[in-house]
């Protein structure tokens, strides 16, 4: 009944204060419904446009001249990744790769898999040893695509084409370096008209149907992790919402900085409630607010533009309230350092930014993308998309909600450890 009472207050006092509600619940769908609106379904922020270069990772276990040959055939449609150095590795944060010590084909190779398995890549080219040399004897050779299972299969397929392409231009150049120079010498003893007749023969275009020099065999990675990449409301309604809850921090620090101003702390101290349970009601208090954001902008959500909610409710659940609770102790944390509320404006909008809510992490920069992992935002954005987008459920998100239950611990210690109920 305690917990309830005080429940009970914070609720009617969050009703009377109107610029909180302000914040807490019209300024996400301020956000949302506009930049919904305004980039339309599918892929708004251009995480997958076809209007960029695409890269295309190459491993080369040749490093014959047919290899670099069609390499550079293939780099005027893509832009080739090769030769990735450690310090690259490094920043896409694949520490743990040891072939990656210096450049090397083995390095390529680990590098590739894990940029396929992440879905950080579409599609891979894999070069085999004796590549060169079978070309140059007229033996038939496989080059490897390896591919992202879940990435649009028609530009799966127009690579391919363009490989297929390149090793027909590499087969017909080929067979001209080799046969022009006897041509040119049997020409030189030929009738006029017989001469004519060649120069007629090799001026004319080639084959579309000639067959390449190799074939293609295409391979998806054994230990792939599907990765979808959200759509546009897949990101702005979970990225606004996992924003905006975080503004609890301020209105929590806000609300307890008005109430040991105005005294309440001290009067409710001298009733028979126990130290903890206060800011145990301020944290429940928060809760139910924080479940209530989540609530009414997932539901406008599905029903303004048909956001799917997945179908693991008990994780979205769980997830949602391990975000309110980590938001909350965090509030509660923050108030207890004096004239903090007054400079959390930019730091809350710094911690969105990175944490991928208002645009996706996957077209930030290969640093930023590390530094995201160290906000709260970032996991409960992820755990999000695993379950909206990715059909993921309770046991898949348990990283994501462990974390953020590790942030609620640290900070709600924190706040009962520094919290003074007496100061004015």
């Amino acid at each position: 009944m305690k917990l309830f009472y005080l429940l009970r207050n914070d609720l009617l006092l969050l009703l009377r204060d109107r610029p909180h509600l302000v914040e807490l619940f019209l300024l996400p769908l301020a956000f949302i419904l506009p930049v919904s609106f305004a980039l339309g379904k599918g892929d708004g922020y251009g995480v997958s446009a076809g209007n960029r270069k695409e890269r295309l990772p190459v491993v080369n276990f040749d490093q014959g001249e047919r290899a670099d040959e069609l390499i550079r055939l293939l780099n005027e449609s893509f832009f080739i990744e090769r030769n990735f150095s450690a310090e690259t590795v490094k920043s896409f944060n694949f520490t743990d790769l040891t072939a990656c010590n210096q450049v090397s084909v083995a390095c390529d190779h680990a590098v590739v898999q894990r940029m396929l398995e992440r879905s950080w890549r579409n599609t891979a080219l894999v070069i085999p040893e004796g590549f060169s040399a079978s070309l140059d004897t007229g033996k038939e050779t496989t080059v490897t695509v390896l591919y992202n299972p879940v990435a649009d299969v028609a530009a799966r397929e127009m690579v391919s084409g363009v490989i297929r392409g390149a090793g027909i231009r590499l087969t017909l150049d080929q067979i001209v370096e080799k046969g022009w120079g006897q041509m040119s010498d049997l020409s030189s003893f030929t009738p006029p008209d017989v001469k004519k007749s060649i120069d007629e023969q090799t001026s004319q275009p080639a084959d579309p149907g000639q067959k390449p020099a190799f074939s293609l065999k295409s391979i998806r990675p054994q230990n792939y992790t599907r990765l979808d990449t959200p759509d546009t409301y897949q990101q702005t309604v979970p990225g606004y919402t996992v924003m905006f809850v975080f503004f609890i921090i301020s209105y929590l620090s806000a609300v307890i900085r008005d109430e040991k101003r105005n005294g309440t702390y001290r009067r409710l101290l001298t009733m028979p409630v126990k130290r903890a349970w206060l800011l145990g009601g301020k944290l429940l208090g928060a809760l139910v607010i924080g479940l209530a954001q989540v609530a009414i902008m997932f539901t406008i959500g599905a029903l303004v533009f048909g956001l799917d909610l997945g179908s693991d409710w008990l994780g979205l659940a769980m997830l949602t309230m391990s975000l309110v609770a980590a938001a909350a102790s965090m509030g509660l944390a923050t108030s207890t350092i004096k004239g903090a509320d007054g400079v959390l404006t930019a730091p809350l909008i710094i911690s969105a930014l990175l944490g991928g809510c208002m645009f996706p992490v996957d077209i930030m920069p290969a640093f930023l993308r590390n530094i995201s992992y160290i906000v709260p935002h970032r996991w409960a954005l992820l755990g999000y998309q695993n379950l909206l987008v990715r059909g993921q459920g309770l046991w898949d998100v348990l990283p994501q909600i462990g974390v953020l239950l590790g942030f609620a611990a640290v900070f709600f210690a924190i706040a009962v450890w520094r919290f003074d109920y007496e100061e004015a």
